[in-house]
C-alpha cells in the first residue's frame, strides 16, 4: 500500500504567504471596540442588574485589570469598571482588528471581584467562545473562575470576537449577587488577517502538499497551462465552456512509485463550518460537460479529507449527485459535488475544516479516458456564510443541479474578460419579472462597486458597466436576484 508524505511547513512568523494561504500575527495588543449584551437576572432570579453594573462599554476598550472598589455609586458606571453578566447572562465584545496566536497566552479576560476573593468561596464563572464573522462560534473555555487566559485553537487561528457567558451556579450567592462581572479583554496578538465583507462567499486562499501526476497515455506532467496549483484557489468559474483551462490538472498516480501523485491540499483563511446540509461544494472542470454525461461515461474522480491541522486528516462525507453510480467508494465525487463534515471530530463543540486534501481516484486504466486525459482537474471550492448557510438557494454558473422548475433561476456570463475599462453582463433571466443586484468584489471580499436593473421575464440581457476606475487585478461578479445568486470570475488589466 502507498504511503502518503507529509510535507512538514516551518514555522513561519509574523509574515503571509500567498501561495501557501499561511496567515500569521505579530504581538501587539487588541481591544474589542464594541460590543452586544444580554444580561439576566441576578441569583434570586428575578432581580434587574443594577444601573452601574448594566452598563456594556464598561467592558469595551481596555481593561484595569483591577478588583479595588473604585467607591461604587448606585446608578453610576463610571464609578465601577465592569459590566455584570446576570446569571446566564452573556456579552459579545467585537474587535475591529482581528487577533491571533503567538507565543504564550493569546487571549487575556479580566473579571471585576472586589478585595479578589477566592474561587471557593466566590466562584462566578464563565465559559468562552471566539469567531470569525460573529455568526460562527468555537468554545475556547468552560467554567472559568474570575480571571482566566485561552490560546486560539487550530480550527481558529485568529478571530475577531470573543462571546463570555455566564455559568455561575445561583445557589452559591446571596440573591443580589448579579454573575460574572467583565472588567474587559486583551487579545495579545494583532493578526495579519484582513476579513471579508460579510456575506462574502469563502474559498481557499492557498495550498500546500501539491505532487501532479502524469497524464494516462505517457509519464509526462499534465499541459503546462494545467500545472498552476493556484488555479484551484480563490473563487470557482464554475464553468465547463472549453476554453483557456481555469483549473489545475491533479495527474494519475503512478503504480510504480511508493507515493501518491495526483493529490493536492487547499487551505482556508476562514474556518469551514459544519452546518445543516452540504458544507462544501467542489467545482471540477470538465469541457462540454451536460447532464446526459455519466461517471461511467466519464469517470473523473477525486477522494476528499478535511483536516483543522494539516496533519491529522479525517475522510469527509460525499454527498452523491446524479451523475455518480451508487457503487462510488465512500469519500469521492465524480467531477462536481457537495462535502459534508459529519466525519470529522469535534472541537470546541463544532466540526470544522481549515484544509481539504484532494487525491486522484480516476482509473488510469479506463477506455473512456484518451492518452492526454490528466485526471481530476480542480477549478475550486467554495463555502457560503452563515447567514446563508441555512435556507439560502444559488444558482451557480455552468452547473447541472439548478433547480429548473423554480422560476427564480437566471444565468449569467461576462465579455470581455479580461477587460480594462468596460464589460458587458449577458443575463438570462428568469421565468418571472424580477430586480438584479450586481456586485464587484476583490479578492479579499471588499465590494468595490455595485448595481442593479429591473428586468423582464424569459429575456436575454447585456447590461454595460464601467470598471475603468478599478485598479488592474482578479474579481468576483455576482448577479444576486430573489435569493439566488450566480457568480462568474473577472480579469482586469
Amino acid at each position: 500500500m502507498k504511503t502518503l508524505t507529509q510535507v512538514k511547513m516551518p514555522v513561519l512568523t509574523g509574515i503571509a504567504l500567498l501561495g501557501l494561504g499561511l496567515v500569521s500575527a505579530f504581538a501587539q495588543p487588541v481591544y474589542p471596540t464594541s460590543g452586544t449584551y444580554s444580561p439576566q437576572n441576578t441569583a434570586d432570579g428575578v432581580g434587574i442588574i443594577p444601573p452601574a453594573r448594566s452598563f456594556d462599554g464598561n467592558a469595551i476598550g481596555i481593561p484595569q485589570e483591577s478588583d479595588i472598589d473604585m467607591g461604587e455609586v448606585a446608578g453610576n458606571p463610571a464609578t465601577v469598571n465592569f459590566t455584570s453578566l446576570g446569571f446566564g447572562g452573556y456579552i459579545i465584545l467585537n474587535f475591529t482588528e482581528p487577533f491571533g496566536q503567538g507565543e504564550g497566552n493569546d487571549v487575556d479576560v479580566f473579571e471585576t471581584s472586589y478585595a479578589t476573593p477566592d474561587c471557593e468561596v466566590w466562584p462566578e464563572l464563565a465559559d468562552a467562545y471566539i469567531s470569525q464573522d460573529g455568526c460562527n462560534w468555537v468554545k475556547v473555555v468552560s467554567g472559568a473562575c474570575q480571571n482566566f487566559s485561552f490560546d486560539l485553537p487550530d480550527n481558529m487561528p485568529w478571530a475577531q470576537y470573543i462571546k463570555i457567558i455566564d455559568v455561575s451556579v445561583n445557589s452559591s450567592f446571596e440573591s443580589i449577587a448579579d454573575g460574572f462581572d467583565v472588567d474587559g479583554a486583551r487579545a495579545n496578538y494583532k493578526s495579519l488577517m484582513v476579513p471579508k465583507a460579510p456575506g462574502s462567499p469563502i474559498f481557499a486562499t492557498g495550498y500546500d502538499d501539491f505532487l501532479q501526476g502524469t497524464m494516462k497515455g505517457s509519464s509526462n506532467l499534465p499541459a503546462l497551462n494545467r500545472r498552476n496549483p493556484l488555479k484551484a484557489t480563490l473563487m470557482p468559474q464554475m464553468s465547463d465552456v472549453s476554453a483557456a483551462p481555469n483549473f489545475v490538472s491533479l495527474g494519475f498516480d503512478k503504480s510504480s512509485t511508493a507515493e501518491i501523485e495526483g493529490r493536492i491540499t487547499l487551505k482556508f483563511d476562514y474556518t469551514v463550518f459544519d452546518v445543516p446540509g452540504p458544507d462544501l461544494f467542489v467545482y471540477e472542470t470538465t469541457f462540454n460537460d451536460g447532464p446526459l454525461r455519466t461517471c461511467d461515461n466519464y469517470p473523473e474522480i477525486a477522494e476528499f479529507y478535511g483536516s483543522n491541522d494539516n496533519v491529522t486528516f479525517t475522510l469527509l462525507s460525499a454527498d452523491p449527485s446524479s451523475n455518480e453510480p451508487v457503487s462510488l467508494p465512500a469519500g469521492r465525487l465524480c467531477r462536481d459535488g457537495s462535502l459534508d463534515f459529519v466525519n470529522m471530530p469535534l472541537s470546541g463543540g463544532v466540526r470544522t475544516i481549515r484544509f481539504l486534501r484532494i487525491i486522484d481516484k480516476s482509473t488510469r486504466s479506463s477506455s473512456r479516458f484518451p492518452g492526454a486525459a490528466d485526471g481530476y482537474d480542480v477549478d475550486g471550492v467554495i463555502a457560503y456564510p452563515c447567514q446563508l448557510a441555512s435556507g439560502g438557494k444559488f444558482a451557480e454558473m455552468g452547473q447541472n443541479n439548478v433547480p429548473d422548475e423554480d422560476g427564480s433561476v437566471f444565468f449569467f456570463g461576462i465579455y470581455p474578460n479580461p477587460a480594462t475599462e468596460t464589460i458587458t453582463l449577458n443575463i438570462e433571466t428568469a421565468s418571472v419579472d424580477q430586480n438584479y443586484v450586481i456586485n464587484i468584489f476583490d479578492m479579499t471580499g471588499r465590494k468595490v462597486q455595485s448595481e442593479s436593473l429591473n428586468a423582464a421575464s424569459n429575456t436575454e440581457v447585456n447590461h454595460n458597466m464601467g470598471i475603468q476606475g478599478l485598479p488592474a487585478g482578479v474579481y468576483t461578479i455576482s448577479v444576486e436576484a430573489n435569493g439566488y445568486k450566480a457568480v462568474e470570475r473577472l480579469l482586469k488589466n
